[in-house]
């Protein structure tokens, strides 16, 4: 891997690590103040306020995937791909289980992003090894 690749995933996983620390700082702030909050302009605001981190993240991730090579470039769309189909597959059959009474589960989807996000990191990695 070239110095510039390096240099740039180090920059990636600085900022990625930053945004997702900040992230859980602004959704556990916000959920905290909404208990103490009606319904209303500043409700939404607060409900909408953990996209900003993730926004923050998905910049720093295409600041990166534009610094990769045609390799790396291919295994991570290739990831993106299986971890699509898992995640398409995994909500139908839970969407499944939940119409016919199996399983009963909270509808709170706040964590299907980043178990996404998680599951796309391992696909990578298991498609790709360690320096991709």
């Amino acid at each position: 891997m070239s110095e510039r690749i390096q240099k740039a995933k180090r920059r990636y996983t600085i900022q990625l690590l930053a945004a997702m620390a900040l992230y859980v700082i602004v959704l556990f702030g916000a959920l905290a103040v909404s208990k103490s909050v009606e319904s209303g302009p500043l409700l939404t605001v607060l409900a909408l306020a953990p996209l900003a981190p993730i926004l923050l993240a998905a910049v720093a991730f295409f600041r990166f995937y534009r610094n990769m090579d045609e390799m790396q470039k291919r295994v991570t769309s290739n990831a993106a791909a299986l971890t699509l189909v898992i995640g398409i597959l995994g909500a139908i059959t839970l969407g499944f289980l939940k119409r016919f009474g199996v399983m009963d589960f909270e509808d709170d989807m706040i964590f299907f992003g980043p178990v996404m996000i998680g599951l796309w990191g391992v696909v990578r990695f298991l498609i790709g090894g360690r320096d991709c």
